[in-house]
């Protein structure tokens, strides 16, 4: 089950579903809202579409017309469930949600064991599923993970002797899907690592997985300032030797952070040029001496790969004391995106949005 919500991670709802969904092994797609649901079914998308923590009152219409799954994180949702799958004449699919550790979303433990064994007071539901969701997979040390699986495999266990036997269980999300075999059931829900990125310590991974978002901008022009020069807001650079400063027409309402003031590294020409200074509203400076003879057009790589070089966006997360989901989404949404690989079944091209 890819999790493709919050717009596929910023590369594209609608044409990361397309290519995904000529993948056999996929499932279904991980959504957050009826919203993206739409999309994704306008866009031609038949595979299941699961809403990852249940759906607002105002979404239930879309159960229906769109054909949804819906995770139910509460009693009181399977109820509200319920009542709307008998109102409108349907078997709604629901999986069942239960928080062992998170914190976030799910049923507790006990209450359900308790579902399992009171399934009559949802007879329009078909509660095909239990699920659960992994805080610290990333970090393969932490004794917590193995608690927890062996936790909810003891849950699996309780809930079919009460009568109920889940079609499909999951609790694997990406750093789980690496670090935790165990954790597979027969469903996982691969996110970050389906754009290339990775959880942390994900160890042997780190040379298998290839960023799928590039993003990259142009120089705008370049000057040479002396020594002792001030550079930025705040004058919060100063040169220490003579320097080739380029200013680069992205900035942090194009989702470029700024907390990468005077920490960033951007790549011209393959060569690895430091920020220079605090990072503006729509521009940034940048010290580009170890390029040779650097000019407006060149093209700046933020992150990502380009003319056989790579800045790997986990190594700006760290920089900007991120993780490279808040950068994808940031820059994957706020400018414009060109799609190199066609969909299956289309013409080899190039789509811009």
């Amino acid at each position: 089950m890819p999790v493709v919500k919050s717009d596929a991670y910023g590369h594209g709802l609608a044409e990361t579903g397309r290519i995904l969904e000529q993948e056999q092994r996929v499932w279904g797609f991980g959504i957050a809202t009826a919203d993206e649901a739409r999309i994704l079914r306008e866009a031609g998308i038949k595979k299941r579409l699961f809403l990852l923590a249940g759906c607002f009152p105002h979404e239930k219409p879309a159960l229906k017309e769109l054909d949804l799954t819906v995770g139910a994180v509460s009693i009181e949702m399977l109820d509200e469930l319920q009542g709307f799958a008998r109102r409108h004449g349907i078997r709604q699919k629901v999986h069942l949600k239960v928080d062992t550790g998170m914190g976030r979303y799910g049923v507790l433990p006990e209450e359900a064991v308790a579902i399992a064994s009171g399934l009559r007071r949802w007879p329009d539901i078909i509660l095909e599923g239990l699920y659960t969701h992994m805080p610290a997979a990333d970090r393969p040390s932490d004794p917590f993970n193995v608690a927890q699986i062996e936790q909810f495999a003891r849950l699996v266990g309780r809930v079919r002797s009460a009568g109920w036997k889940p079609r499909y269980i999951h609790m694997a999300n990406s750093a789980a899907v690496m670090n935790f075999p165990s954790s597979h059931f027969n469903l996982v829900r691969p996110g970050i690592a389906i754009y290339g990125s990775l959880p942390e310590n994900s160890g042997q991974h780190a040379r298998t997985l290839k960023d799928v978002m590039s993003f990259e901008s142009a120089i705008q022009t370049v000057r040479c300032l002396k020594a002792g020069t001030p550079v930025g807001y705040g004058r919060a650079a100063r040169l220490e030797n003579n320097s080739l400063v380029a200013v680069v027409p992205t900035g942090y309402d194009d989702g470029y952070l700024r907390s990468l003031s005077s920490r960033g590294i951007v790549m011209v020409r393959g060569k690895r040029c430091p920020v220079l200074g605090r990072i503006c509203m729509r521009a940034m400076m940048v010290d580009v001496s170890a390029v040779d003879r650097p000019a407006p057009g060149d093209r700046v790589l933020l992150f990502g790969s380009a003319g056989g070089h790579a800045l790997p966006v986990d190594e700006i997360a760290r920089l900007a004391d991120t993780i490279s989901y808040e950068l994808l989404c940031l820059a994957g949404t706020r400018n414009r995106r060109i799609f190199k690989q066609s969909i299956p079944g289309s013409a080899s091209r190039s789509d811009q949005c």
